[in-house]
């Protein structure tokens, strides 16, 4: 199995997100590598994410994690006992990563956002082509019971503007083979993480 073990804490977690959400603060725009590094460097507040479908705390972690060796998502999260799984594509949260190009009243999705979107679809053959595949299964430590994908790119677009609109669309109404794809800013991606973890600490 490709995935380490993790001994989920919410009160670490919760350190962690200070600490990210302080950082976030900081930089208006940044690139895939760094946020990268700074949100590898949190591995307790990246289990959030998994909170995404409904699983329970996340005891497997992996970051740069194979499908089949062909592909790669930045991160994957797991609960063993569950078997169910979330899998990220991180790209940067630049001033264009969202969209890019177009005209005034239209701009056109980036090649950054299309990309990420393009890894997921490749993930979802990898699994539903061959599910029970040997290589595939290996690399999660067995069977995938449920799983979701996520694409985090960009900063928030203009309050009420027409890319705002757009993105919400796209953000909560994709899925792929019946699998949901969700698609976050990095500030979407902070207030579900900071959702998260408020429902926890509130048990």
């Amino acid at each position: 199995m490709d995935f380490g073990k993790i001994a989920f804490s919410a009160i670490q977690a919760q350190t962690e997100l200070t600490s990210f959400s302080a950082w976030m603060a900081a930089h208006e725009y940044f690139g895939e590598r760094v946020v990268l590094n700074e949100i590898a460097a949190r591995p307790q507040m990246a289990c959030l994410l998994g909170f995404t479908i409904m699983m329970p705390a996340s005891d497997l972690i992996k970051f740069e994690f194979g499908i089949k060796g062909l592909f790669r998502a930045d991160l994957a999260i797991g609960n063993d006992k569950s078997r169910q799984f979330v899998l990220v594509e991180f790209e940067g949260g630049e001033h264009d990563s969202l969209f890019k190009g177009g005209t005034r009243k239209y701009r056109h999705w980036s090649a950054r956002l299309e990309r990420g979107f393009g890894q997921v679809v490749d993930w979802g053959w990898a699994k539903h082509s061959h599910p029970g595949d040997a290589v595939f299964t290996s690399s999660f430590g067995g069977k995938v019971f449920d799983d979701c994908y996520i694409v985090v790119c960009g900063r928030n677009p203009p309050v009420g503007s027409l890319e705002e609109q757009r993105f919400d669309f796209r953000r909560t109404r994709v899925q792929l083979n019946g699998v949901p794809v969700r698609f976050y800013t990095y500030d979407n991606m902070l207030d579900a993480m900071t959702d998260n973890l408020a429902a926890l600490l509130a048990r």
